[in-house]
């Protein structure tokens, strides 16, 4: 099982274009301007990944098959 949290901030900031404003909000991020915390929670999600429980069983029965 795989369990995703999200966290979400919007922010507001002044740029020429997207890949600008992307850039300034990356480097603010990096240096810690914004924290996200429990407050910016948005959701959570569950998967179960069965290829790869499916696949860790048949391992797990070739090498007990080795034995």
């Amino acid at each position: 099982m795989e369990i995703k949290e999200t966290l979400c901030m919007t922010v507001e900031i002044g740029a020429k274009d997207a890949e600008q404003a992307e850039a300034i909000v990356r480097a603010a991020y990096k240096n810690e301007d914004y924290i996200l915390d429990a407050e910016h929670f948005t959701g959570v999600d569950f998967s179960t990944h069965e290829k790869e429980m499916n696949a860790r069983s048949k391992e797990q029965k070739h090498r007990g098959q080795e034995r």
